[in-house]
Parts: structure tokens; sequence; C-alpha cells
């Protein structure tokens, strides 16, 4: 190994995500989690980490939580209804929460989470429609399909790398 994989290895170690009882994986399920359930209701079908997290490309610093919640695919209600109902539910629950453009933000304790509600396409598919604030309209997605993607494209190491030199 050259002195530079060994200098890359140091920054990959030195912003490894944390383990333990105060992880962003442990804030989802104590604090996020049951704050989906009573939203959604019998409407939500799952309410997993999508985005870095999932994908094993996280770094420590400057990373926040994105939560996928998926909703059963005869939840009522147009998608821009539901990503409106999710806003005025966090402010009431006393959150500050930050429309973003597929989602919403929000803070839990030291950490930045960004829920993406969105309504599953039918009951076999993992294909979702989620609203897109800035455009008004929908978008196709499947994220367990983009998770499977990267995180068994063996090239964690170098996403985190380049995640952050654009930092």
């Amino acid at each position: 190994m050259t002195s530079a994989d060994e200098y890359l290895r140091t920054i990959l170690a030195r912003e490894a995500i944390a383990t333990g009882p105060y992880t962003p994986a442990n804030i989802f399920r104590i604090e996020v989690l049951p704050l989906l359930r009573d939203w959604a209701g019998h409407y939500l079908v799952d309410a997993t980490p999508s985005g870095s997290f999932a994908k094993g490309t996280a770094n420590r610093s400057g990373t926040d939580i994105d939560i996928f919640i998926s909703l059963h695919h005869e939840t009522p209600g147009t998608l821009g209804e539901l990503y409106n109902n999710l806003f005025v539910f966090l402010h009431r629950k006393g959150f500050k929460p930050r429309r973003q453009n597929v989602s919403l933000g929000i803070s839990v304790g030291d950490f930045d989470v960004d829920l993406v509600p969105a309504r599953r396409w039918n009951q076999i598919s993992e294909d979702h429609s989620l609203y897109r604030r800035k455009a008004g309209n929908w978008t196709k997605t499947n994220v367990a399909r983009h998770v499977a993607i990267v995180s068994g494209s063996g090239r964690q190491d170098e996403i985190r790398i380049l995640k952050l030199w654009r930092d």
C-alpha cells in the first residue's frame, strides 16, 4: 500500500460513522419511527434509511439521515397533500420542518433528518411516486434499487472520499 493509500485510509477511519446507543440508526428507531407511525397510521408500509447510511457511503462530518417513507398504494390524497400534511404534523409535534424539494428536513438531537414521503405503485413493486415541490409534480423512484446498486458496487470508499473532497 502506498503512502497516499494510507493517508486516504486514515481519513476514512476518522470519518467512520460511530456505533453505539446515540447513533443515527438508533435515533431513527427511537425518535423518528414512532413519529412516522403516528402520522401515517396503517398506511405506513415501511420507513427506512435511504441515503448514504443505507448505501454505506456516509461520513461523520456533514451527513444527514435520509428516511424514505413508503406509504400504501391506497393512501388517500395527492402526493402534494401528503407532503404538506406531513409538514403540518411535524410542526404540531414541535419540530421546525424545512420544506425541501422531495423531503422535509427536521432536527432530532444533533442530527439532521430528511423525511421523504412516497406512495408505492402497488403491493408487489418497490416503485414509488414522490412529490417534487419545486416542479409541482411527481417523479418515479425505486430507492431499494438505488441502495442495492451503490451498496453492491464495491466503491463505497471511493464515494466517501469524493464526498469529503467535494465538501
